[in-house]
């Protein structure tokens, strides 16, 4: 199992990080002032120079004031022809952050800078199943002209039913916070369901959100592996602290009654903490009423909202426009 990686614990990694490259930063300029001693002398005197310089302006001495600045002007030349001696540049003095938009405080002002979400966004996408692709998979790509425009006899036509269905989720996402709806995708193969659970995925770690990204087969292996290691607790604090569990493709793990009874944990465990899933399934409803035991089944049918997904497979429609 990766490690669990909650937001904190990666704010105080990125905080860390930036500390050790601000001393090793600091520490190669005075490296520099160690192989050349004189350089510190000046700095020392300049800096004595332009506090007397302030303090005379603050009294009120004007005779003084240009005093000071003929002394700084003078140290600053002697500065600039040993630099040229020994090849140094007035940028080999400077601290060079990591990132210079926030000086490596992972804040501007009150919000988050930008590096300090990228790195929060590339520790989410790393956890559990989430993989690269999941970062291309996002409500902007998410393509509706693979889902037929056609009217049928009854209800929306396929697109204008897929449309709703992402305006849906775009909503959910939008407004996390005060939504408490688990969700239950469900459809043939190939219509999305994973596409649409990676794009509720990635709209809500880019909003800071904790969000694990699992296949239940791929669960059902960390639990039964923890459970092997004497290390339970560890996964279960990582799926109960999670603002959002997505379980992927339930129905395509090998069916035990340890896995029956894994799943019940930990989904009822879920639905007690009124913590938020999202599971996606080919299985209908009806089908994972007669596939699960009637606990498990009721916690799924009873306490998850079911979109059914529609279309043709859009895997064998991209095949077809790829060998046109």
């Amino acid at each position: 199992m990766k490690k669990n990686l909650n937001p904190e614990t990666i704010i105080e990694d990125f905080l860390n990080t930036r500390k050790r490259h601000l001393f090793l930063e600091n520490q190669r300029i005075v490296n520099i002032y160690n192989c050349v001693p004189e350089l510190k002398t000046i700095e020392n005197e300049r800096n004595k120079a332009g506090a007397q310089q302030v303090q005379a302006r603050l009294a009120g001495d004007p005779d003084a004031v240009p005093h000071y600045h003929q002394k700084l002007s003078e140290l600053n030349a002697r500065r600039t022809k040993i630099m040229e001696a020994h090849h140094l540049r007035a940028a080999d003095f400077e601290i060079h952050y990591l990132c210079p938009d926030c000086h490596d405080t992972g804040y501007q002002g009150r919000a988050v800078c930008h590096c300090l979400k990228q790195a929060l966004t590339d520790a989410a996408f790393s956890r559990f199943d989430l993989s690269p692709q999941a970062r291309l998979e996002n409500f902007d790509t998410f393509e509706l002209k693979y889902y037929a425009d056609a009217k049928p006899v009854h209800g929306p036509s396929p697109r204008r039913y897929m449309a709703a269905m992402k305006k849906l989720m775009e909503g959910y996402c939008a407004d996390f916070e005060s939504h408490h709806d688990n969700y239950l995708f469900y459809g043939a193969p190939g219509l999305g369901k994973t596409f649409l659970s990676n794009c509720v995925a990635n709209a809500l770690i880019e909003a800071g959100k904790n969000v694990i990204y699992i296949t239940a087969e791929h669960l059902i292996d960390l639990v039964r592996e923890a459970v092997q290691n004497g290390d339970s607790h560890t996964l279960s604090d990582s799926l109960s602290d999670c603002d959002l569990l997505i379980i992927d493709d339930l129905g395509a793990e090998y069916q035990t009654a340890f896995s029956d009874d894994q799943l019940f944990q930990i989904i009822n465990d879920r639905i007690l903490s009124n913590g938020r899933m999202l599971i996606s399934s080919n299985l209908s409803p009806k089908q994972i009423q007669t596939r699960y035991n009637t606990r498990l089944a009721s916690r799924m049918i009873g306490h998850f909202k079911a979109l059914h997904f529609v279309g043709t497979d859009i895997r064998m429609i991209k095949k077809g426009m790829a060998a046109k």
